[in-house]
């Protein structure tokens, strides 16, 4: 339970929670705002705090010198109302999180190729919005381009999506992007390396914790999907939340092979 009584497990384990959007719609990808508050909430009365990936990852690489409780808050495809809806919260809290952009989106909608009929028609953040995010220190990735299914892409197809997005956040805010978010989650041999060529770690849609056998380049992160329920966030630390995301793993990876048959 979170409780904030202090905790030295054998072995490490860091969550890193993917949000999409904060917003009432009840779409698969939205996580209502009381919801959000609450889960916030309870992460900082536990004595949690809430870095970036970029931080996470140096940490991890410099002796394991990251804070004894520590979170990463990850938000895929850059809603605007990260802007106005969640940056207020985790900023009044003194969080910081990790926002992946669709950099030919920013300041449209996400009518992206692929995304599913039933989720929500919602505004992309704007540069304006971006540039002054990341000047009170929140964390911008890739997302791609256009966020397609990279294991369905040719190489140059691929190489665009990747570089070239990475290019526009470099230029935007004047420096180098460190991490990445595969669209759809989908990876492959050829899209981990193209990653690992330039960026310095990348998040995947594996459900888990983090540990320091984790691949640098395809992280685990727990879907806040999973997480609606008080009663299961509370136990976020403990090993029956893990093995609930082992559970839900082994039935997304048994219908994605439902679907494929």
């Amino acid at each position: 339970m979170l409780n904030g009584k202090s905790r030295k497990p054998a072995r490490r384990r860091v969550p890193i929670i993917t949000y999409h959007s904060i917003d009432e719609s009840g779409s698969v990808i939205s996580t209502p705002l009381n919801v959000f508050k609450r889960q916030i909430s309870t992460l900082a009365m536990a004595g949690y705090s809430a870095i970036t990936l970029r931080e996470f990852v140096a940490g991890m690489g410099n002796g394991n010198s990251l804070p004894e409780r520590v979170v990463v808050l990850t938000f895929d495809d850059g809603f605007k109302n990260f802007y106005a809806e969640a940056f207020p919260i985790l900023n009044d809290h003194g969080f910081r999180a990790t926002v992946f952009l669709v950099t030919d989106f920013c300041g449209k909608h996400n009518d992206w190729a692929g995304n599913p009929p039933e989720l929500p028609r919602s505004e992309i953040l704007n540069w304006s919005e971006v540039r002054e995010l990341s000047e009170k220190g929140v964390e911008f990735g890739s997302h791609t381009r256009t966020h397609p299914d990279l294991t369905r892409t040719s190489d140059a197809a691929m190489e665009d999506e990747i570089v070239n997005s990475k290019s526009a956040l470099d230029d935007a805010l004047g420096s180098e992007t460190a991490s990445f978010a595969y669209p759809f989650g989908r990876i492959n041999d050829a899209a981990k390396r193209m990653v690992a060529d330039n960026f310095k770690a990348a998040v995947s849609t594996v459900l888990g914790k983090v540990t320091s056998s984790s691949d640098l380049f395809s992280l685990e992160r727990v879907d806040s999907y999973y997480l609606s329920d008080q009663r299961i966030f509370d136990r976020i630390e403990t090993s029956s939340f893990d093995n609930y995301m082992r559970v839900r793993q082994v039935l997304r990876n048994a219908k994605a092979l439902a679907v494929r048959a």
